[in-house]
């Protein structure tokens, strides 16, 4: 029996070396290839893959899908080519492209049904207090938002009375169903003349103008800026209703608000009205409102933001363009000190951060204050 104990004492020792020897030799193959690439992460070295050619694209692939009705399709001519290489063809049963069917079909929004749903809701608007729970109105709106972004779905979402809800949404007391609402009528107006017209005529843009002025609530005067600044942009029909609504004055005020995305938005805005092409009224109005003179007085502010000032330079840009000389004998004005700002500015502006407003700096003085100019109009 002890003969037998030791026999297969050894036995097993010798199986358990063997192992041993074995981790050894792994670890130290491994060990090698670390001290190679230590970090590094390869795949399987085989002999087929060393002279590896190209993947090609397979021949006679059925086209990707691009909706949801094209995946059907999609899937019936991949499983038809695979079965034709496989010299087997199992047509598809009528049972399954039923239940195919029916999977794609719940999947499928229709998206004027639910703008119906969300109209009818919003409908009761009216009759939302302002300690009332606003929440399934506001869910509502953001579902609307993620449909009126299409033109086509946008002019359908007019033809269907959506415009109905805005003067209940815009004058809700609920702040964030304000500004939720401000920011569909941007949607819709964005590059889109037909919903322009038509919300200048929904009567909503003198309520934006009074939201920017006085909302209480900041998101609320951004949004309704951001709708304001869509309906007028690439519009020229628009303007009228700037100046009939005093929309310079409330731009204006937005410039000087404490509000930084305001300032922003109001002088980029600006920037854009000056820039276009027949653009001497518009000019007009803001230097006889005196816009050059704020603006000269904002960019020698200390804590100017840089973004703003960046916008501010442009609408200057935008307003001695074309040498329009009503702009250019305001700027020279020496009250305004435009000058001795604009050679301020050059001092502290880095080249690698601020080159834009450098340029802008640059030409501005040789527009406004290059002597021969200055001389000539002498």
């Amino acid at each position: 029996m002890g003969a037998s104990f030791a026999k297969q004492h050894n036995v097993n020792m010798s199986s358990s070396e063997n192992k041993e020897s074995k981790k050894d030799a792994k670890q130290g193959q491994s060990s090698k290839g670390s001290s190679a690439r230590p970090l590094s992460i390869e795949g399987p070295s085989t002999s087929s893959n060393v002279n590896q050619t190209p993947l090609q694209p397979l021949s006679n692939q059925p086209r990707q899908p691009t909706n949801l009705q094209g995946l059907l399709k999609y899937a019936m001519d991949a499983a038809q080519s695979e079965d034709m290489e496989n010299k087997s063809v199992y047509p598809l049963d009528e049972e399954k492209k039923t239940f195919l069917n029916a999977a794609l079909s719940s999947l499928t929004v229709n998206v004027i049904e639910e703008l119906h749903k969300a109209l009818q809701i919003l409908s009761n608007v009216v009759n939302l207090r302002a300690d009332d729970d606003s929440s399934e109105y506001e869910n509502t709106l953001e579902r609307m938002a993620d449909f009126v972004d299409n033109i086509d779905i946008a002019n359908d979402f007019y033809k269907i009375g959506g415009f109905s809800v805005f003067q209940p949404c815009l004058n809700s007391s609920h702040s964030n169903i304000r500004w939720r609402i401000a920011d569909i009528i941007a949607e819709l107006a964005q590059n889109n003349p037909f919903c322009q017209d038509k919300l200048l005529e929904a009567g909503v843009f003198p309520v934006l103008l009074s939201m920017i002025d006085t909302d209480p609530s900041e998101q609320a005067r951004i949004k309704a800026l951001y709708a304001v600044s869509c309906i007028v942009r690439g519009h020229p029909a628009s303007l009228k209703y700037m100046n009939a609504n005093d929309g310079y004055s409330v731009l204006l005020r937005a410039m000087q608000s404490p509000v930084e995305k305001l300032q922003i938005k109001s002088a980029f805005l600006l920037s854009s009205l000056c820039s276009k092409n027949d653009s001497n009224d518009v000019k007009s109005t803001l230097i006889k409102m005196g816009f050059i003179e704020q603006a000269a007085g904002l960019l020698g502010r200390m804590n100017l933001q840089p973004a703003v000032r960046e916008q501010l330079l442009r609408v200057l840009s935008g307003m001695v363009n074309d040498n329009f000389l009503p702009a250019l004998q305001e700027c020279r004005r020496s009250q305004l000190c435009l000058r001795s700002t604009l050679e301020q500015l050059l001092t502290e502006l880095k080249p690698m951060e601020n080159q834009d407003e450098i340029d802008m700096c640059s030409d501005l003085l040789d527009k406004v204050f290059s002597e021969p100019d200055m001389n000539q109009e002498r």
